[in-house]
This record gives C-alpha cells, structure tokens and sequence, in this order.
C-alpha cells in the first residue's frame, strides 16, 4: 500500500493505492492521523486506487471518522470501488460517510458559502 497527502487549499486528500489489510494498516493510519493533525477544513479520502478493502480498512476509516467529527473536520470519501462500497453496505456502514465520485467534487461540495 501507498499513501500520498495533497493540499488543495484548505483541504486535504489522503490518497491511497494498493490493498487496505492488516500488512498496510501502519501506512494508512499514519497518513490519516497525520492529515487529521493538520485539522484541514475537509479531509477527502481518495480510495481510488485501493484494490483490496478489507475490514482493516473499514476499522481505519471508522476511527478516523470518529476523530473527524469529534473535531469539526468533514471526511468524505472519493470513488470507492464498487467492492469497497459493497462492504459498507454489508456491514450496514454505509451511511456514515459521505461519498464523492471525485476530488475536485468533493471540494466543490464541500467548499464554505461565501
């Protein structure tokens, strides 16, 4: 697994690639916990080129949830695999995140009113 934080303005994405299971579970909480950190105005995380998702997976995005709404941050979520959406909806998670088929949509959904 790989992982790579842009800025974009005051966003940040957490772009991720390879397979999210316990072997890859350090790089990805790190990457998120560092983003986190930074307290950006949205966090968006790139899922796209995430091939294997696994409940490792799902256990990382759910703490950092947690911790995104305990301060303030929105997360969303962007182009899930039909696979990774297939396990939220399993496990009844779904509903918790919001989902963007792109970066640049969900910027633009998530972008303050002037």
């Amino acid at each position: 697994m790989s992982s790579e934080i842009l800025r974009i303005g005051d966003a940040l994405v957490c772009v991720f690639a390879g397979d999210m299971v316990l072997d890859s579970e350090p790089v990805a909480a790190l990457a998120l916990t560092a983003a986190l950190d930074s307290r950006p105005a949205l966090l968006a995380v790139d899922l796209s080129g995430v091939e294997l998702f696994t409940s490792t997976g799902l256990n990382l995005l759910l703490i950092a949830r947690r911790r995104a709404l305990a301060e303030g941050i929105p997360l969303v979520l962007v182009a899930p695999s039909p696979r990774t959406v297939r396990m939220l909806e399993i496990t009844e998670t779904d509903t918790l995140f919001t989902v963007r088929t792109t970066v640049d949509e969900a910027l633009r959904q998530h972008r303050p009113s002037d």
